[in-house]
């Protein structure tokens, strides 16, 4: 592989990491509870963001495809943002299928 890369290391720090992430998201999950930061309020900003968000990340999307295209041709890189979209768009369908259920 490579020189001075240590897999076990890796093996050993990439679980050790996702257990840290779990404990502290439980944890501020908690205190936020108690502290009552996730009201409606909170939940209709991060609505906006997120909606925001996705735009952005849409027409970047769009762009980088289009300079994939035009400089290399269709190569890896232009199937594998294709890929891409086509991921961000379904989580975008099943999205406002289970938004329009739900309401």
């Amino acid at each position: 592989m490579y020189e001075g890369f240590d897999l076990f290391s890796f093996l050993i720090g990439l679980p050790l990491a996702i257990v840290i992430i779990a404990i502290v998201f439980l944890v501020m999950r908690r205190i936020g509870k108690q502290k009552r930061w996730f009201d409606e309020r909170y939940v209709r900003i991060h609505e906006k963001a997120r909606s925001l968000s996705w735009t952005v990340t849409t027409i970047t999307i769009l762009i980088v495809w289009l300079i994939i295209i035009f400089m290399e041709g269709p190569g890896l890189a232009f199937f594998l943002m294709t890929a891409i979209w086509v991921i961000h768009m379904l989580s975008y369908a099943i999205g406002s299928l289970i938004a329009n259920r739900s309401n």
